[in-house]
């Protein structure tokens, strides 16, 4: 390093400005010597003092001369004469300078070091979700698979359905054979199914306790009758086979509820349960208010019928509209039989009277049923077919 700096320097100009300097302040001190010796006064000095004053400004020449001839060869020297105030200035804000530029290289730095965390917990992250994307690719094919096993399955479950359902519907007609000869089997054997209304009565209003046990009274005799009169046409009973059984505590609610009341009732016996032939006939009471919901002559229900039209069925659109009577009757309040849910019945020969006069018109008519007598809660409904 030391080499270098010496082979660097500026010898010649070194040697010249030593050499030259020499030179003048020999030349001065000549000078000097010689004004001195002749006695020589300048500005009025003692000729001593005069050859020290021309020494001193042969030494100031020296020094304006060296400068000269360094602000002539070196920009550094030059620079360290005439700007050495405007450089420390600008020497003091690059130094200011510099220190911003190393308080923003920190920030950058610790953005930096910020930034490398960021960019390894991403990483991380990225390494995580590519882990998570493997393992859900992995558990996409095991679902797939699976899928396609529950595909298999579910082609063998159908078959095996089809084949089932086809059992299913060979068991049902066998249990729909055996059901109907079951059927037939129990109406041959049984007397009076469930519920079956047997008889019925009215207490007016103001009955009192013993008018009512008459009237129950006479609802055993009503129901002894219509009972005997109903299996003797099937030949299952002789009058002296039927047999009942009234519930007493039944019998004296219904006397305590209705006794002395301004409303009218209605009671009714009804076969608590299936009997079979030679069983005896175990009765339950029922007893409500009795509103009177049609007067006689009232329309019930009216239905227009089309019988142009094609399709057109007379006993079809009979039937429909007796199914039509019996639900708006039920709806309007009237208590059907419990066993049959009917309301009431019409004649044979009157449904095919009312179907012979359909046959015989051709053009839109209404059919309408009206009530034959006052129609109560507990009915029947009693109607008579008209057309209109």
């Amino acid at each position: 390093m030391q080499l270098q700096i010496w082979a660097d320097t500026n010898w010649t100009l070194i040697i010249s400005i030593v050499a030259g300097s020499a030179l003048l302040a020999y030349l001065g001190d000549i000078l000097g010597s010689k004004y001195g010796k002749q006695r020589i006064s300048i500005f009025g000095l003692r000729p001593k003092q005069t050859g020290s004053l021309i020494t001193a400004l042969t030494g100031i020449f020296i020094s304006v001369t060296v400068l000269v001839v360094l602000s002539f060869f070196s920009q550094n020297v030059r620079t360290a004469l005439f700007s050495m105030k405007a450089l420390q200035t600008e020497l003091q804000s690059l130094y200011v300078q510099l220190q911003k530029s190393r308080a923003e290289s920190e920030e950058t730095q610790s953005e930096l070091v910020l930034s490398r965390l960021e960019l390894a917990s991403s990483l991380e992250n990225l390494s995580k979700q590519q882990i998570l994307l493997q393992n859900a690719a992995l558990s996409l094919d095991m679902a797939r698979i699976d899928l396609e096993t529950l595909q298999n399955d579910r082609d063998v479950l159908n078959s095996e359905k089809n084949r089932l359902e086809d059992a299913v519907v060979s068991l049902r007609g066998e249990s729909e054979e055996l059901r109907r000869e079951l059927d037939v089997m129990r109406m041959e054997s049984i007397g009076v199914q469930a519920n079956a209304l047997l008889a019925q009565k009215i207490i007016p209003p103001g009955s009192e306790s013993e008018d009512i046990r008459k009237i129950l009274t006479s609802l055993a005799d009503d129901t002894r009758t219509f009972v005997v009169n109903r299996l003797e046409e099937r030949q299952l009973y002789t009058p002296s086979d039927v047999t009942f059984t009234f519930d007493e505590r039944e019998a004296a609610d219904i006397v305590e509820l209705v006794a002395g009341s301004s409303m009218r009732y209605y009671v009714r016996a009804l076969a608590a349960e299936n009997v079979a032939v030679g069983e005896s006939i175990k009765v339950r009471l029922e007893a409500g208010r009795s509103y009177l919901l049609y007067n006689e002559g009232d329309i019930i229900y009216r239905k227009l019928v089309e019988p142009e039209a094609p399709g057109f069925s007379a006993e079809g659109s009979l039937h429909v509209f007796l199914r039509d009577l019996k639900n708006t009757a039920i709806k309007n309040g009237v208590k059907p039989d419990p066993a049959t849910n009917s309301v009431g019945s019409l004649e044979g020969e009157e449904f095919f009277e009312v179907v012979e006069k359909l046959h015989g018109i051709h053009a839109p008519v209404i059919i309408n049923a009206i009530a034959l007598d006052d129609i109560y809660t507990e009915g029947p409904v009693k109607t008579k077919i008209e057309l209109e």
